[in-house]
């Protein structure tokens, strides 16, 4: 039984590695555009998209697009599990 903090129980795939390196240069663009100068540009309250300031929904645009990177990932993890 290992003991201390374990990250990965067996070997890696080469797919596994591509998909961790996809999900974090998403996170890396989301960090850029979330924080200035990214933000900058799309920091104003008009125009209204959808109902939400443009700075809201720049921020809720950018939340869905981890929400779906995040997903990506877990489904590589299970087929990660079954094979």
């Amino acid at each position: 039984m290992p003991r201390g903090l374990v990250f990965f129980s067996r070997p890696v795939s080469s797919r596994w590695k591509r998909r961790r390196r996809g999900f974090v240069a998403c996170l890396l663009l989301t960090t850029l555009a979330l924080v200035w100068p990214g933000y900058v540009p799309f920091s104003g309250t008009f125009p209204l998209v959808l109902g939400l300031p443009l700075s809201l929904a720049w921020v809720v645009g950018w939340l869905f697009v981890m929400l779906i990177a995040l997903t990506w990932l877990y489904r590589g993890e299970d087929d990660r599990e079954h094979h």
